[in-house]
Protein backbone atom coordinates (compact mmCIF):
# COMPACT_ATOMS: atom_id res chain seq x y z
CA UNK A 1 0.00 0.00 0.00
CA UNK A 2 1.33 3.85 -0.98
CA UNK A 3 1.75 5.56 2.17
CA UNK A 4 -0.93 8.70 2.81
CA UNK A 5 -0.06 11.39 5.01
CA UNK A 6 -3.22 12.49 6.20
CA UNK A 7 -4.35 15.54 8.85
CA UNK A 8 -7.33 13.83 10.26
CA UNK A 9 -8.22 10.42 9.91
CA UNK A 10 -12.19 9.78 10.91
CA UNK A 11 -13.09 5.98 12.65
CA UNK A 12 -16.76 5.21 11.89
CA UNK A 13 -17.80 3.51 15.42
CA UNK A 14 -19.31 0.63 13.33
CA UNK A 15 -16.21 -0.68 12.02
CA UNK A 16 -15.31 -1.76 15.33
CA UNK A 17 -18.24 -3.69 15.65
CA UNK A 18 -17.75 -5.75 12.66
CA UNK A 19 -14.65 -7.70 12.52
CA UNK A 20 -13.82 -8.02 8.66
CA UNK A 21 -14.58 -4.65 8.61
CA UNK A 22 -11.85 -3.71 11.63
CA UNK A 23 -9.07 -6.28 10.17
CA UNK A 24 -8.71 -4.24 6.83
CA UNK A 25 -8.65 -1.20 9.40
CA UNK A 26 -5.60 -2.63 11.65
CA UNK A 27 -4.29 -3.49 7.93
CA UNK A 28 -3.82 0.10 6.51
CA UNK A 29 -4.00 2.48 9.52
CA UNK A 30 -0.08 1.68 9.98
CA UNK A 31 0.38 2.37 6.10
CA UNK A 32 -1.39 6.00 6.98
CA UNK A 33 0.71 9.25 8.77
CA UNK A 34 -1.21 10.89 11.03
CA UNK A 35 -1.11 12.13 14.45
CA UNK A 36 -4.45 12.83 14.54
CA UNK A 37 -7.29 9.89 14.87
CA UNK A 38 -11.10 11.02 15.99
CA UNK A 39 -13.92 9.31 16.36
CA UNK A 40 -16.33 9.57 13.54
CA UNK A 41 -19.63 11.42 15.38
CA UNK A 42 -21.81 14.18 15.02
CA UNK A 43 -19.33 17.06 14.32
CA UNK A 44 -16.96 14.95 12.12
CA UNK A 45 -19.89 14.50 9.88
CA UNK A 46 -19.99 17.90 9.45
CA UNK A 47 -16.79 18.85 9.43
CA UNK A 48 -15.96 16.00 6.42
CA UNK A 49 -18.85 17.24 4.66
CA UNK A 50 -17.64 20.26 4.10
CA UNK A 51 -14.38 19.04 3.18
CA UNK A 52 -13.88 20.97 -0.62
CA UNK A 53 -13.54 18.72 -3.83
CA UNK A 54 -12.30 21.94 -5.70
CA UNK A 55 -9.68 20.72 -8.28
CA UNK A 56 -6.49 20.37 -6.60
CA UNK A 57 -4.30 22.54 -8.77
CA UNK A 58 -6.63 25.29 -8.05
CA UNK A 59 -6.33 25.10 -4.35
CA UNK A 60 -2.67 24.00 -4.22
CA UNK A 61 -3.23 21.09 -2.10
CA UNK A 62 -0.63 19.33 -0.47
CA UNK A 63 0.15 15.46 0.28
CA UNK A 64 -1.87 15.76 3.64
CA UNK A 65 -5.46 13.88 2.99
CA UNK A 66 -8.47 13.84 5.52
CA UNK A 67 -9.78 10.19 5.78
CA UNK A 68 -13.07 8.59 6.93
CA UNK A 69 -13.01 4.36 7.55
CA UNK A 70 -16.71 3.44 7.57
CA UNK A 71 -18.66 0.45 6.54
CA UNK A 72 -21.03 0.71 3.79
CA UNK A 73 -23.87 3.39 4.42
CA UNK A 74 -27.13 3.09 4.22
CA UNK A 75 -28.79 5.35 1.51
CA UNK A 76 -25.60 5.41 -0.55
CA UNK A 77 -26.83 2.12 -2.71
CA UNK A 78 -27.27 4.47 -5.81
CA UNK A 79 -23.54 5.64 -5.22
CA UNK A 80 -22.29 2.53 -4.66
CA UNK A 81 -23.81 0.85 -7.50
CA UNK A 82 -23.93 3.77 -10.02
CA UNK A 83 -25.62 3.54 -13.34
CA UNK A 84 -24.06 6.05 -15.60
CA UNK A 85 -27.18 7.61 -17.93
CA UNK A 86 -25.20 8.32 -21.08
CA UNK A 87 -28.38 10.71 -21.67
CA UNK A 88 -27.39 12.48 -18.81
CA UNK A 89 -23.49 12.16 -19.14
CA UNK A 90 -23.83 13.58 -22.66
CA UNK A 91 -26.22 16.61 -21.99
CA UNK A 92 -23.21 17.22 -19.27
CA UNK A 93 -20.60 16.69 -21.08
CA UNK A 94 -22.07 17.03 -24.73
CA UNK A 95 -20.34 14.30 -26.18
CA UNK A 96 -21.39 10.89 -26.72
CA UNK A 97 -21.73 8.10 -23.91
CA UNK A 98 -22.73 4.81 -23.20
CA UNK A 99 -24.99 3.53 -19.95
CA UNK A 100 -23.49 1.11 -17.40
CA UNK A 101 -23.69 0.55 -14.01
CA UNK A 102 -20.40 1.27 -12.01
CA UNK A 103 -18.98 0.18 -9.45
CA UNK A 104 -17.73 2.16 -6.14
CA UNK A 105 -16.49 0.98 -3.35
CA UNK A 106 -13.84 4.38 -1.81
CA UNK A 107 -14.37 7.76 -2.80
CA UNK A 108 -11.41 9.87 -3.31
CA UNK A 109 -7.56 9.19 -4.57
CA UNK A 110 -4.51 9.79 -2.95
CA UNK A 111 -2.73 11.13 -6.30
CA UNK A 112 -2.88 15.05 -6.59
CA UNK A 113 -3.38 15.42 -10.58
CA UNK A 114 -4.08 19.29 -11.24
CA UNK A 115 -7.08 19.05 -12.97
CA UNK A 116 -8.65 16.19 -10.86
CA UNK A 117 -11.95 17.61 -8.67
CA UNK A 118 -11.59 14.87 -5.90
CA UNK A 119 -10.08 17.15 -3.71
CA UNK A 120 -8.47 16.00 -0.40
CA UNK A 121 -11.16 13.85 1.35
CA UNK A 122 -11.14 10.14 0.67
CA UNK A 123 -14.22 7.85 2.31
CA UNK A 124 -13.16 4.02 2.66
CA UNK A 125 -16.32 1.82 2.75
CA UNK A 126 -14.69 -1.21 4.37
CA UNK A 127 -17.08 -3.70 4.13
CA UNK A 128 -16.15 -5.29 1.12
CA UNK A 129 -18.10 -8.42 1.81
CA UNK A 130 -21.17 -6.64 2.30
CA UNK A 131 -20.71 -5.47 -1.18
CA UNK A 132 -20.33 -8.33 -3.09
CA UNK A 133 -23.58 -9.49 -1.98
CA UNK A 134 -25.07 -7.01 -3.66
CA UNK A 135 -23.26 -7.88 -6.92
CA UNK A 136 -26.48 -11.15 -7.48
CA UNK A 137 -28.55 -8.22 -7.51
CA UNK A 138 -26.54 -5.69 -9.81
CA UNK A 139 -26.32 -8.95 -12.27
CA UNK A 140 -29.66 -9.30 -12.18
CA UNK A 141 -30.96 -5.96 -13.27
CA UNK A 142 -28.22 -5.62 -15.77
CA UNK A 143 -27.98 -9.08 -17.55
CA UNK A 144 -27.09 -7.53 -20.83
CA UNK A 145 -23.91 -5.98 -19.58
CA UNK A 146 -20.64 -7.41 -19.28
CA UNK A 147 -18.00 -5.21 -18.40
CA UNK A 148 -17.83 -3.82 -14.64
CA UNK A 149 -15.93 -0.32 -14.49
CA UNK A 150 -14.40 -0.83 -10.51
CA UNK A 151 -14.15 2.30 -10.19
CA UNK A 152 -14.81 5.48 -11.44
CA UNK A 153 -14.08 7.15 -7.28
CA UNK A 154 -10.71 6.35 -7.03
CA UNK A 155 -7.12 4.85 -7.70
CA UNK A 156 -7.90 1.56 -5.66
CA UNK A 157 -4.54 -0.42 -6.50
CA UNK A 158 -2.48 2.33 -4.43
CA UNK A 159 -4.26 0.52 -1.28
CA UNK A 160 -3.38 -2.84 -2.04
CA UNK A 161 -3.20 -5.21 -0.65
CA UNK A 162 -4.34 -4.29 2.68
CA UNK A 163 -7.65 -2.98 1.86
CA UNK A 164 -8.02 -6.36 0.15
CA UNK A 165 -11.50 -4.90 -2.22
CA UNK A 166 -9.42 -6.06 -5.29
CA UNK A 167 -8.76 -9.40 -5.01
CA UNK A 168 -11.85 -10.67 -3.96
CA UNK A 169 -13.52 -9.18 -7.01
CA UNK A 170 -11.00 -10.34 -9.34
CA UNK A 171 -12.18 -13.64 -8.09
CA UNK A 172 -15.66 -13.31 -8.37
CA UNK A 173 -15.02 -12.41 -11.77
CA UNK A 174 -13.22 -15.01 -12.17
CA UNK A 175 -16.12 -17.27 -11.93
CA UNK A 176 -18.41 -15.43 -14.27
CA UNK A 177 -18.80 -17.09 -17.14
CA UNK A 178 -19.49 -13.89 -19.74
CA UNK A 179 -18.97 -10.65 -17.18
CA UNK A 180 -15.54 -8.96 -17.03
CA UNK A 181 -14.24 -6.60 -14.08
CA UNK A 182 -11.84 -3.49 -15.25
CA UNK A 183 -9.59 -1.65 -12.55
CA UNK A 184 -9.12 1.75 -14.00
CA UNK A 185 -5.76 2.79 -12.79
CA UNK A 186 -2.37 5.27 -12.57
CA UNK A 187 -0.95 3.00 -10.36
CA UNK A 188 2.35 1.71 -10.45
CA UNK A 189 1.42 -0.97 -7.26
CA UNK A 190 0.34 -4.50 -9.43
CA UNK A 191 2.67 -7.02 -8.18
CA UNK A 192 -0.50 -8.25 -5.82
CA UNK A 193 -2.36 -8.84 -8.67
CA UNK A 194 0.34 -11.11 -10.58
CA UNK A 195 -0.68 -14.19 -8.57
CA UNK A 196 -4.22 -13.93 -8.65
CA UNK A 197 -6.05 -16.36 -10.87
CA UNK A 198 -8.45 -14.35 -12.41
CA UNK A 199 -9.31 -16.79 -15.86
CA UNK A 200 -8.65 -13.76 -18.08
CA UNK A 201 -12.26 -11.78 -16.60
CA UNK A 202 -9.75 -8.85 -15.55
CA UNK A 203 -9.32 -6.04 -17.75
CA UNK A 204 -6.71 -3.80 -16.30
CA UNK A 205 -6.89 -0.16 -17.67
CA UNK A 206 -4.38 2.89 -17.31
CA UNK A 207 -4.91 6.01 -17.67
CA UNK A 208 -2.21 7.69 -19.57
CA UNK A 209 -0.40 11.26 -20.30
CA UNK A 210 2.89 12.06 -21.74
CA UNK A 211 5.95 12.06 -20.20
CA UNK A 212 6.15 15.93 -18.93
CA UNK A 213 2.80 15.82 -17.71
CA UNK A 214 2.97 12.73 -15.83
CA UNK A 215 5.63 14.40 -14.32
CA UNK A 216 5.20 17.46 -13.09
CA UNK A 217 0.70 17.77 -13.50
CA UNK A 218 -0.02 14.14 -12.68
CA UNK A 219 1.36 14.82 -9.18
CA UNK A 220 1.99 12.10 -6.99
CA UNK A 221 1.08 9.58 -9.60
CA UNK A 222 3.77 7.21 -10.89
CA UNK A 223 5.27 8.43 -13.95
CA UNK A 224 5.42 7.26 -18.05
CA UNK A 225 7.52 4.47 -18.12
CA UNK A 226 6.32 3.10 -14.18
CA UNK A 227 2.88 3.09 -15.40
CA UNK A 228 3.97 1.04 -18.83
CA UNK A 229 5.94 -1.24 -16.79
CA UNK A 230 3.27 -2.51 -14.70
CA UNK A 231 1.22 -2.36 -17.74
CA UNK A 232 3.70 -5.34 -19.11
CA UNK A 233 3.81 -6.84 -15.63
CA UNK A 234 0.17 -7.65 -15.88
CA UNK A 235 0.17 -8.53 -19.16
CA UNK A 236 2.79 -10.93 -18.77
CA UNK A 237 0.20 -12.07 -15.54
CA UNK A 238 -2.60 -12.83 -18.46
CA UNK A 239 -4.22 -10.00 -17.76
CA UNK A 240 -6.27 -7.87 -20.66
CA UNK A 241 -4.61 -4.46 -20.24
CA UNK A 242 -5.74 -1.15 -21.83
CA UNK A 243 -4.72 2.09 -22.27
CA UNK A 244 -6.94 5.58 -21.92
CA UNK A 245 -4.90 8.74 -22.67
CA UNK A 246 -6.82 11.06 -20.69
CA UNK A 247 -6.69 13.60 -19.93
CA UNK A 248 -3.99 14.30 -23.31
CA UNK A 249 -2.86 17.42 -21.69
CA UNK A 250 -1.58 19.70 -25.11
CA UNK A 251 1.40 20.35 -23.63
CA UNK A 252 4.37 22.55 -25.96
CA UNK A 253 5.22 19.87 -28.18
CA UNK A 254 2.62 17.79 -27.74
CA UNK A 255 3.19 15.64 -30.98
CA UNK A 256 6.07 14.81 -30.20
CA UNK A 257 5.24 13.51 -26.53
CA UNK A 258 2.56 11.45 -27.95
CA UNK A 259 4.74 10.00 -30.66
CA UNK A 260 6.95 8.87 -27.36
CA UNK A 261 4.42 7.78 -25.41
CA UNK A 262 2.74 5.51 -28.49
CA UNK A 263 6.56 3.93 -28.99
CA UNK A 264 7.08 2.96 -25.51
CA UNK A 265 3.71 1.61 -25.49
CA UNK A 266 3.43 -0.58 -28.19
CA UNK A 267 7.20 -1.58 -27.77
CA UNK A 268 6.20 -2.89 -24.34
CA UNK A 269 2.39 -4.21 -24.41
CA UNK A 270 -0.38 -4.64 -26.83
CA UNK A 271 -3.26 -3.22 -25.73
CA UNK A 272 -6.83 -4.67 -26.59
CA UNK A 273 -8.20 -0.86 -27.03
CA UNK A 274 -7.03 2.81 -26.41
CA UNK A 275 -8.77 5.39 -25.67
CA UNK A 276 -8.50 9.26 -26.51
CA UNK A 277 -10.05 12.10 -24.37
CA UNK A 278 -8.75 15.59 -24.06
CA UNK A 279 -8.17 17.59 -21.24
CA UNK A 280 -11.41 19.57 -20.52
CA UNK A 281 -15.09 19.66 -18.04
CA UNK A 282 -14.16 23.15 -16.84
CA UNK A 283 -14.15 26.41 -18.14
CA UNK A 284 -10.89 28.52 -20.09
CA UNK A 285 -11.06 30.58 -16.49
CA UNK A 286 -9.63 27.94 -14.37
CA UNK A 287 -6.79 26.50 -17.08
CA UNK A 288 -4.64 28.38 -15.68
CA UNK A 289 -5.45 28.29 -12.31
CA UNK A 290 -4.65 23.93 -12.93
CA UNK A 291 -1.85 24.29 -14.96
CA UNK A 292 1.21 27.06 -15.50
CA UNK A 293 0.27 28.78 -19.42
CA UNK A 294 4.34 28.08 -19.92
CA UNK A 295 3.54 24.15 -20.12
CA UNK A 296 0.79 24.59 -22.86
CA UNK A 297 1.01 24.51 -26.67
CA UNK A 298 1.10 28.54 -27.30
CA UNK A 299 -1.73 27.93 -30.41
CA UNK A 300 -4.12 25.64 -29.00
CA UNK A 301 -4.18 27.66 -25.80
CA UNK A 302 -4.87 31.06 -27.51
CA UNK A 303 -7.17 29.78 -29.34
CA UNK A 304 -8.94 28.18 -26.07
CA UNK A 305 -8.55 31.64 -24.65
CA UNK A 306 -10.22 33.19 -28.13
CA UNK A 307 -13.35 30.82 -28.14
CA UNK A 308 -14.82 31.22 -24.94
CA UNK A 309 -17.69 33.48 -25.72
CA UNK A 310 -18.17 30.79 -28.49
CA UNK A 311 -17.93 27.38 -26.61
CA UNK A 312 -20.14 29.07 -23.62
CA UNK A 313 -20.53 26.36 -20.85
CA UNK A 314 -20.65 23.18 -22.85
CA UNK A 315 -18.99 20.23 -21.04
CA UNK A 316 -15.86 19.52 -23.27
CA UNK A 317 -14.16 23.06 -22.31
CA UNK A 318 -12.12 24.65 -22.24
CA UNK A 319 -10.16 23.71 -25.87
CA UNK A 320 -11.86 23.74 -29.26
CA UNK A 321 -14.04 21.30 -31.25
CA UNK A 322 -10.75 22.10 -34.05
CA UNK A 323 -8.59 20.95 -31.02
CA UNK A 324 -10.08 18.26 -30.54
CA UNK A 325 -10.05 16.79 -33.93
CA UNK A 326 -6.64 18.13 -34.44
CA UNK A 327 -4.77 16.18 -31.16
CA UNK A 328 -7.27 12.92 -31.82
CA UNK A 329 -6.27 12.84 -35.82
CA UNK A 330 -2.57 12.80 -34.49
CA UNK A 331 -3.14 10.28 -31.90
CA UNK A 332 -5.05 8.34 -34.07
CA UNK A 333 -2.43 8.22 -37.12
CA UNK A 334 0.49 7.91 -35.15
CA UNK A 335 -0.54 4.85 -33.31
CA UNK A 336 -2.26 2.96 -36.74
CA UNK A 337 1.44 3.56 -37.72
CA UNK A 338 3.28 2.22 -35.03
CA UNK A 339 1.03 -0.31 -33.87
CA UNK A 340 -1.30 -1.19 -37.01
CA UNK A 341 -4.02 -3.29 -36.30
CA UNK A 342 -4.82 -2.21 -32.61
CA UNK A 343 -8.04 -0.24 -31.92
CA UNK A 344 -8.00 3.44 -31.28
CA UNK A 345 -11.51 5.06 -30.10
CA UNK A 346 -12.45 8.13 -28.67
CA UNK A 347 -14.21 8.91 -25.29
CA UNK A 348 -17.09 11.74 -24.83
CA UNK A 349 -16.74 12.35 -28.71
CA UNK A 350 -18.88 15.60 -29.79
CA UNK A 351 -20.71 14.81 -33.16
CA UNK A 352 -18.38 16.55 -35.37
CA UNK A 353 -15.58 15.02 -33.96
CA UNK A 354 -16.90 11.71 -35.35
CA UNK A 355 -18.47 13.19 -38.32
CA UNK A 356 -14.51 13.94 -38.94
CA UNK A 357 -12.35 10.64 -37.24
CA UNK A 358 -15.12 7.67 -37.11
CA UNK A 359 -14.48 6.67 -40.82
CA UNK A 360 -10.83 6.43 -39.71
CA UNK A 361 -11.34 4.76 -36.57
CA UNK A 362 -14.09 2.49 -38.34
CA UNK A 363 -16.49 2.90 -35.63
CA UNK A 364 -19.71 5.30 -35.04
CA UNK A 365 -21.17 6.98 -31.87
CA UNK A 366 -23.62 4.34 -32.23
CA UNK A 367 -21.31 1.50 -32.00
CA UNK A 368 -17.84 2.20 -30.67
CA UNK A 369 -15.35 0.40 -28.55
CA UNK A 370 -14.81 2.27 -25.20
CA UNK A 371 -12.63 1.98 -22.10
CA UNK A 372 -15.63 1.74 -19.66
CA UNK A 373 -18.48 0.41 -22.32
CA UNK A 374 -21.01 -2.17 -20.68
CA UNK A 375 -20.00 -4.48 -23.53
CA UNK A 376 -16.33 -3.70 -24.18
CA UNK A 377 -15.12 -6.47 -23.91
CA UNK A 378 -14.32 -10.32 -25.57
CA UNK A 379 -17.42 -12.02 -27.22
CA UNK A 380 -18.91 -8.59 -28.30
CA UNK A 381 -19.43 -9.10 -31.79
CA UNK A 382 -17.57 -5.45 -32.67
CA UNK A 383 -14.75 -6.31 -29.99
CA UNK A 384 -13.95 -8.84 -31.52
CA UNK A 385 -13.83 -8.15 -35.13
CA UNK A 386 -11.55 -4.95 -33.94
CA UNK A 387 -9.69 -7.78 -31.68
CA UNK A 388 -9.64 -9.58 -34.87
CA UNK A 389 -7.50 -6.74 -36.51
CA UNK A 390 -5.10 -6.40 -34.55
Amino acid sequence: MLRVPAATVYIDPEVRRRAHCMARLERMLPNIDCDDVREYDAAAREAFANISRRRHGKDRFGDEAVILFTTMEPGREGWYYHYRDASKEGSTHGGFCQSALELNLVDGCVFRCAYCGFGRAIRFSLDVEGYMAGLDGVFARHPQQRLYKFSNMTDLPPFEPELDAVAPMVRRFAAEPDRYLMLFTKSDNVDFLLPLDHNGHTIVSWSLTCETASRLIDRRAPALDERIEAMHKCQQAGYLVRARLSPIVPIRGWRGEYEALFTRLFAAVKPDVVTLELLGWFGFEDLPRLIDPELLDPELYAEAAASVGELGDVGWRPFTDRAHQEVYRHCIETAFRISPGTPVTVCHGTQSVWAALGEKIGMTPASYLCNCGPTSAPGDPLYNACAGRA
